[in-house]
């Protein structure tokens, strides 16, 4: 992990809640308009937002990118030009908005909605904190230098001033909280999109955190719990009119991500994750084939009784239904070889190779073929 620069203590300005006659924005305001207290807010959220670049750790894909910032725009079109949303490569189930506008939201959350009007249920939640200005109503100070460095360390980037308490990932007021999911309801209503849809954002949510037996996620940690989240939302929905899911355009549009998010969480040992989601019968719909692979591969890092075989018939599903995913071969071949099959595994292994000749593990991949080669 990078060095982290932390400069100063966290600090938020201590404004009491409403000072000043605030009044949420009704237009894509320029810092000309700000006074000098706010303006400094924005002048660190901005260099924030260089050092998230410098740092790498802001997805470039122009399409992802497009479609995050084409979905703000519906929500808040008097906004636009301002509201600029960021996708950032992280797999915390996080989005946090800064007080010049930048709204990110990490790959990891992305990955978990099912349709359009899920993820537009959070960035409408995240806007709303910048047009009703909550980040230069916070109240409250962060002072426990612990507590940030941990959460840096969570990002990896160097940090800027007293800029990050001034974010939604601290956590607003649980008054500042509803006021966003109010705001960012009537947003997502507005916009076409369907309400109730937002209650099923954290309800698939919950369904995950309680089978993986893991507290709720950083992003959760600091807003309202999420059944009190789920509770808010349908009260809200009670009595809404259906609108657009937009389920095939997210579908289609984030399947890279999805994928990569599952490689990440497997990587990073997160394979009770990875079996909820791609054994959920829904869930399983929205994947590329390409995902049995990964469901095969979270059954062999498992390993409980029976995993083995599992794996082996994700394995060969993955095989039939993509053929041309170089990992399956490597995965299936190996199977077989640690099974001591070699005559099985040579095959899928030199086939691996033809698909990935550029492959890391390449060198790896031939002594295997060696040993299996010889007498």
């Amino acid at each position: 992990m990078m060095r982290i620069r932390i400069v100063g203590l966290l600090l938020v300005l201590a404004l009491p809640a409403g000072a000043g006659g605030l009044v949420p924005w009704t237009h894509a305001v320029t810092a000309d308009e700000l006074d000098s207290r706010e303006r400094s807010l924005w002048q660190e959220a901005d260099e924030f937002d260089r050092a998230l670049a410098r740092a790498g750790r802001v997805n470039s894909d122009p399409v992802l990118t497009a479609y995050l910032q084409g979905i703000m725009d519906r929500l808040y079109p008097e906004f636009s030009g301002r509201l600029k949303v960021r996708l950032l490569n992280a797999q915390h189930l996080n989005a946090f908005a800064l007080p010049n506008g930048s709204v990110y939201v990490n790959a990891g959350l992305v990955a978990r909605f099912r349709n359009e009007a899920q993820l537009a249920t959070v960035l409408a939640h995240e806007g709303a904190h910048f047009t009703h200005r909550h980040s230069l109503q916070q109240a409250e100070r962060v002072r426990n230098a612990a507590a940030f460095a941990r959460v840096a360390g969570m990002l990896g980037v160097p940090l800027v001033g007293d800029l990050l308490a001034l974010s939604s990932m601290f956590g607003f007021s649980r008054e500042h909280e509803r006021e966003a999911d109010q705001t960012g309801y009537q947003r997502l209503v507005a916009a076409g999109y369907a309400p109730r849809e937002s209650v099923k954002t954290f309800e698939h949510l919950q369904a995950e955190i309680r089978a993986a037996g893991i507290k709720e996620p950083f992003f959760f940690s600091s807003h309202p719990k999420l059944q009190e989240r789920i509770d808010n939302f349908t009260e809200l929905s009670q009595n809404a009119a259906s609108g657009e899911t937009g389920y095939e355009r997210f579908v289609e549009t984030t399947a890279a991500l999805r994928l990569a998010s599952l490689e990440r969480d497997l990587a990073a040992y997160r394979y009770k994750q990875v079996i909820l989601m791609l054994t959920t019968p829904q869930a399983r719909r929205e994947y590329p084939p390409e995902a049995a692979y990964y469901l095969g591969e979270a059954y062999r890092l498992r390993n409980d009784a029976g995993d083995a075989e599992r794996a082996e018939a994700e394995f060969r599903r993955a095989l039939d239904t993509a053929p041309r995913f170089a990992p399956t071969h490597r995965a299936l071949g190996y199977l077989y070889f640690k099974r001591g099959d070699r005559a099985a595994a040579a095959p899928l292994l030199r086939r691996y190779l033809e698909l990935a000749p550029e492959a890391a593990d390449r060198d790896h991949i031939a002594a295997t073929l060696k040993e299996i080669s010889t007498p």
